[in-house]
């Protein structure tokens, strides 16, 4: 079973060589992110008799077996065992051919750490490749392949398969991927997966993963279908994968029992009601709760629609599931998060929910250095149960996907947290390989998403932590007004104070209310207050506006020190009875609120789209705040005092 590729730097995803291997002394190192193989979690999780290299090589004299920073073994490519159809066909020097190689690797003998391997060019300036895989051994794994095998000791040629001793688990993953009038997005990741499948491995064979997915791609924009470019590279798809033609799978077409309908589902296309991201996902649930039988539905992956991925995640995911222990079957696998602008730092890899936050233990590192990537919370099986995944990314057992557990109603924003809390008991694992690049979160003013940062947090709150929600819920929301109210966010305010009260309403009112109409209510009240201008006519009124993000700024956006105020601003509201100057002061969301101080306008910047609203301090909104403030803290209390009841 292959469990993960060797991959290279690409252009296309991530060409961040470090992540990949590094170059010393001769030799090449695949010790980068993505080619190690962990250990301990595989031990743990996975039923493995054995494990071995695959490797294609050229122009390479000697591999070298690594554990950690140790020498396990080193294999002498020039003296390697010719094959009887190398010998056939005239070849003799091994180093000069394309050879196809098998390294048995001492599985049994190492219970933590990392296996990876060096590889010695025959010159410095050498043409060389290499390509393959590490490929685990279970009691049902066979090969036929004649390949050149290369054991501890002994070197020989495999031509007869291990016999069988039981018969390999059947998974079948659909991929469940929420969209909205983001066509470049989706047309850019079906190229990639089309490119994927059309590929070869080392044996000339399609990767097995393919074979076992359905994708679902809910179209809560209704438009997809009817993109032209959309719908040519489906058809690309489908010829590739089939000996005819298929026309594109539609939610309107019956679904039948047979296995003509299971190998023509590689992708469905779902027309859904603008619901947001959360129905949008909900809806993917239920078509594959309605479909688990026909397709024999094992996992359910959840992916953002604008995430870029390596196909191979999809490999590994697939070689993980079908070697797991029975008693890790349910086992939740999560996908970590990359940056788009450092692709080399890994946003998160799991996270935990506690006191009305989201925790992040490791939060941007940088995974170009090996001691991250080997470091014991990477590697390590400790955390298997705090975390939650998040949907980015997140493959889920289907015995988790029931009617009862379908998200609340609640658009976009915490949904992933809310179902990842009620899976804890499960478990959950990262595995180095599975992920996606996404843009930074702190690049962006949230807009309208304030809202649903508000009452969907309250709601979190409640369903996990009611007790410190009853203690911390009053202060916690005047405290996250008075933030936006100083640095001038007079839309979010408005989203602010009408998500607190719109959670006291409560779950009925929450579940009587058309989604869709409420967000786009809530989009014109947003755009009304803070009307947003382009790049052009904001580089009309400063032309200083800074671009260049830091890694260090970026990390600082999520500590506490930027909302700490001195007392002279505290006591003065940021200086709001002080004489303001007339500068226009630049604030990005990564600056602190309290950065306003004595300015009369400020521009609020967004360094990802480049865009920005000029706002202005407004008496008639300190008023507002303080009467909101009071109305707040009093419902709150009659809330709690009615028996906190949602």
């Amino acid at each position: 079973m292959k469990l993960q590729t060797i991959l290279f730097p690409n252009e296309q995803i991530c060409d961040e060589e470090a992540l990949y291997l590094h170059k010393e002394e001769g030799f090449i190192l695949f010790d980068g992110f993505f080619n190690l193989f962990y250990l301990e979690k595989h031990h743990k999780y996975c039923d493995l008799d054995g494990l071995s290299l695959e490797l294609c090589i050229h122009g390479i004299k000697n591999i070298v077996l690594m554990h950690d920073r140790d020498v396990i073994r080193e294999v002498d490519c020039t003296d390697a065992v010719v094959s009887g159809l190398d010998r056939l066909k005239g070849k003799t020097n091994p180093v000069d051919e394309d050879r196809r190689i098998s390294i048995e690797l001492p599985y049994h003998e190492y219970q933590k750490g990392v296996f990876w391997f060096k590889a010695e060019p025959v010159g410095i300036d050498a043409d060389w490749n290499v390509s393959g895989h590490f490929e685990g051994k279970t009691k049902a794994w066979e090969s036929n392949s004649a390949v050149e095998s290369i054991t501890t000791g002994k070197q020989n040629v495999s031509t007869s398969p291990v016999p069988a001793e039981k018969k390999q688990k059947n998974i079948e993953i659909a991929v469940n991927i929420c969209t909205y009038k983001r066509e470049p997005y989706v047309i850019r990741n079906m190229r990639s997966l089309m490119t994927w499948l059309s590929g070869k491995d080392i044996d000339g064979k399609k990767t097995e993963a393919a074979e076992h997915m359905h994708i679902f791609i809910v179209d809560n924009g209704q438009t997809l279908s009817d993109n032209v470019e959309f719908r040519c590279i489906l058809n690309e798809l489908y010829k590739s994968t089939s000996e005819s033609s298929r026309e594109l799978t539609n939610e309107s077409q019956d679904i039948k029992n047979t296995k003509d309908t299971k190998s023509d589902s590689l992708i469905t296309v779902i027309p859904n009601a603008n619901t947001g991201g959360t129905g949008g996902f909900s809806r993917g649930m239920l078509e594959a709760i309605e479909r688990k039988d026909v397709l024999d539905l094992t996992h359910l992956l959840m992916m953002d629609d604008d995430a870029v991925f390596d196909s191979d995640l999809f490999i590994r995911l697939y070689g993980f599931l079908s070697t797991l222990k029975e008693e890790f079957a349910g086992i939740t696998v999560g996908g970590a998060l990359m940056r788009e602008d450092y692709r080399y730092i890994q946003h998160a890899a799991g996270e935990w929910y506690e006191a009305l936050k989201v925790h992040n233990d490791h939060l941007l590192v940088d995974l170009r250095d090996y001691d991250v990537c080997t470091s014991d919370w990477m590697t390590g099986t400790e955390s298997e149960h705090p975390l939650y995944g998040a949907w980015w990314c997140c493959c889920y057992n289907m015995d988790a996907i029931t009617k009862e557990n379908i998200p609340l109603p609640i658009f976009v924003h915490h949904d992933d947290i809310q179902f990842g809390l009620k899976q804890k008991e499960r478990g959950i694992v990262f595995l180095n390989g599975i992920c996606v690049w996404h843009q930074g979160f702190e690049l962006v003013f949230p807009g309208v998403k304030q809202y649903y940062n508000m009452r969907n947090i309250l709601i979190t709150a409640y369903i996990s932590e009611l007790n410190y929600l009853k203690k911390h819920m009053k202060w916690w929301a005047i405290k996250r007004y008075i933030g936006m109210f100083i640095s001038y966010r007079y839309g979010d305010c408005e989203l602010v104070y009408r998500g607190v009260m719109d959670f006291l309403k409560g779950k009925q009112w929450l579940l009587t209310t058309d989604p869709e109409q409420l967000h786009k209510e809530l989009m014109d009240t947003y755009n009304r207050i803070c009307p947003k201008l382009p790049y052009n006519q904001i580089k009309s009124y400063v032309n200083d506006i800074k671009t260049d993000i830091s890694t260090e700024e970026l990390r600082s956006y999520y500590t506490w020190d930027r909302f700490i105020g001195s007392k002279r601003k505290i006591l003065s509201i940021n200086g709001w009875f002080l004489p303001a100057d007339n500068e226009l002061k630049v604030l990005t969301p990564l600056d602190s609120p309290w950065d306003t101080y004595r300015h009369k306008q400020i521009l609020l910047y967004e360094p990802a789209t480049k865009k920005g609203y000029i706002m202005k301090r407004d008496n008639a909104e300190l008023f507002k705040g303080m009467y909101r403030i009071v109305k707040m803290a009093i419902s709150i209390d009659l809330w709690m005092f009615s028996g906190s009841k949602w």
